[in-house]
């Protein structure tokens, strides 16, 4: 209706990018350079029926397609970048979005196509008031890939495929999110161990506060200053880096043994909304509080010099995945984390 997009002689519907003023904006692309297919993944016996070779596909007759619906344009199925205009449109309940994101590899053809087709059928001059594209993630600093054996799932990841050892989520959560968007991240192995130590150094801070505290219902203090900063820095284009570094200075900083102890859970709660890395049920604490009774099992029969039970209890500890470590003031039980 807008005289945005035309069907073809072969019955396709195409968007004319000819149409729209802004399209190659996004992705800084000249109209008359790109590359004929580029905008829409066709063959080139379809290339005959369009307009201008960077014109995409809205809409394909084809009924014999795995997928495929009744339109006025007959049984097909529609372009590969529809569904996103169509679900924030109809989900959101909204023509223009605030933030949009992707990888970089969106940016063109896909995200450029969504702007042209969505602004074609609402009329709006702009589709997303922020666009935010992250890089590519690198592996050991190579580009991952299946062929070269360094592609790996989420799962594989926390069940040992990629360290040898299970790796807890919130360690992969925390490794994943501390570098910027805008940066290529090198995921190594080095990077989770760094993260598991963070990880580690929060939720003992953490369990200190907790046991001093007494485990009555907190809210977060969103308003203290260190919070403050804490966002200060995320409202920076997203500078996680930064935020992180607020998180660990107050930790520095406050005494966990002398502190308010709600006072700084609060913070703590407010920083954890965002990082998600405490844990979010009470087991972990159940499994820790077992941990410590084994331990102080294990120094009970050191202490009576019963070295083939206390020998039994830290190889029970080691094969439920934890490290085990005596000294002056005893043995310790820490869940390895990555």
């Amino acid at each position: 209706e807008r005289d945005h997009a035309y069907v073809a002689a072969d019955g396709a519907v195409y968007f004319a990018v000819q149409s729209f003023a802004d399209y190659g904006r996004l992705s800084g692309n000249d109209l008359e350079a790109l590359r004929g297919g580029a905008g829409g993944r066709v063959s080139q016996a379809d290339q005959a029926g369009k307009r201008h070779p960077a014109d995409f596909l809205l809409w394909k007759p084809d009924a014999s397609h795995l997928m495929s619906w009744d339109s006025p344009w007959g049984r097909g199925y529609p372009g590969w970048h529809i569904e996103c205009s169509a679900m924030a449109t109809h989900v959101l309940g909204r023509n223009r979005i605030d933030i949009h994101t992707g990888g970089e590899d969106n940016i063109f053809p896909h995200h450029e196509c969504e702007i042209a087709q969505t602004c074609g059928a609402t009329g709006e001059p702009s589709f997303a008031n922020l666009w935010m594209h992250s890089r590519h993630l690198m592996v050991e600093g190579q580009k991952m890939s299946k062929s070269k054996g360094n592609f790996f799932t989420v799962r594989q990841v926390l069940d040992g495929g990629f360290t040898g050892r299970a790796v807890d989520p919130a360690v992969l959560r925390f490794e994943l999110i501390r570098a910027n968007y805008r940066s290529r991240m090198d995921f190594t192995r080095k990077g989770l161990a760094d993260s598991a130590s963070a990880v580690r150094k929060l939720r003992q801070f953490a369990a200190t506060l907790r046991e001093r505290h007494g485990g009555a219902e907190l809210e977060p203090a969103r308003h203290a200053a260190p919070v403050m900063e804490f966002c200060r820095c995320l409202a920076d284009d997203l500078n996680v880096a930064g935020a992180i570094g607020v998180v660990f200075a107050y930790l520095r900083d406050t005494d966990p043994q002398a502190c308010d102890p709600a006072e700084a859970l609060g913070v703590l709660a407010a920083f954890d909304a965002v990082l998600a890395v405490l844990p979010i049920d009470d087991d972990a604490d159940a499994a820790a509080d077992v941990a410590a009774e084994r331990c102080a099992a294990l120094d009970a029969a050191r202490a009576a010099k019963d070295f083939a039970t206390a020998d039994a209890i830290r190889a029970e500890l080691v094969e439920a995945g934890y490290d085990v470590k005596t000294g002056p003031e005893g043995t310790v039980a820490v869940p390895p984390l990555a």
